[in-house]
């Protein structure tokens, strides 16, 4: 891909995996319009790659990000909040699963970047928080809807309404983080990892997968089951010829 100014992009393992590198490191990767110009453009050449199964996010400079660039001039709060809520919709139906790889802080926008995308996995080091209710404000880039769907309410609450960050730790025992990574500067390589481990499997199976759970989460039961019986028989179809059977020869057990 050509070469950006505010995000670094680049595939891995022919092309399967890909990693979107927020690069401000001396503002902390704080979101600005033209690093989310750059994310959406990058998402868009993304989308077009058929064998991509995983896409990673992460920061340069040892942080995640800190969230919305406080000090950026010449644009419309209600604006970039509906961005950024197509961005977090845009994230949950991407073709690929995602994974927020966080060092150090992930605050505000950050954390609510990360919460959209699939997995997240964090460094020991890691400090993750919504502190925007200290400035009067509540989480407003998807914070309060993707913080309930992971956390349940009161937890998510609590992470609101305190302000207060919480260690990777924490994190992954309240379901913030999926993976602890064992030391600092290695989330990346932990999610490299995964999605090394996903790129194995049917990118249009994880793609159903992720569609059953993410949307069927709000509806009635027999409407979830309805769509798990349309999103399974999407997944068969969209396999390539051979998939079943590389499955079936693979699987350790009777199919």
């Amino acid at each position: 891909m050509a070469p950006f100014k505010f995000i670094q992009c680049e595939e891995i393992l022919d092309g399967r995996v890909a990693i979107i590198t927020l690069d401000r490191p001396r503002v902390m990767n704080a979101l600005n319009g033209d690093l989310l110009d750059e994310v959406e453009l990058a998402l868009d050449r993304l989308q077009e790659k058929d064998m991509l199964a995983t896409l990673i996010f992460t920061g340069s400079g040892g942080n995640f990000s800190a969230g919305a660039d406080l000090k950026e001039e010449g644009f419309e709060q209600i604006e970039r909040i509906r961005r950024m809520h197509r961005l977090v919709l845009r994230l949950r139906d991407f073709p690929a699963a995602t994974i927020a790889a966080i060092e150090g802080w992930a605050l505000g926008g950050g954390l609510e970047l990360a919460m959209a995308c699939t997995f997240r996995t964090a460094a020991p080091d890691a400090r993750l928080g919504l502190p925007e209710i200290r400035l009067g404000a509540i989480p407003s880039y998807g914070g309060t809807q993707l913080a309930r769907m992971l956390l349940g309410p009161a937890k998510a609450l609590e992470l609101i309404c305190t302000g207060e960050p919480v260690n990777a730790e924490k994190a992954a025992r309240i379901g913030l983080v999926n993976w602890v990574a064992n030391a600092d500067g290695t989330a990346l390589a932990v999610a490299v990892d995964r999605a090394t481990q996903l790129a194995e499997f049917s990118v249009p199976a994880l793609a159903a997968a992720r569609q059953a759970v993410l949307h069927g989460a709000d509806l009635s039961l027999e409407d979830a089951l309805a769509l798990e019986l349309k999103e399974s028989l999407s997944a068969v179809e969209r396999q390539a010829p051979d998939g079943i059977a590389r499955f079936r020869k693979r699987s350790k057990t009777p199919t």
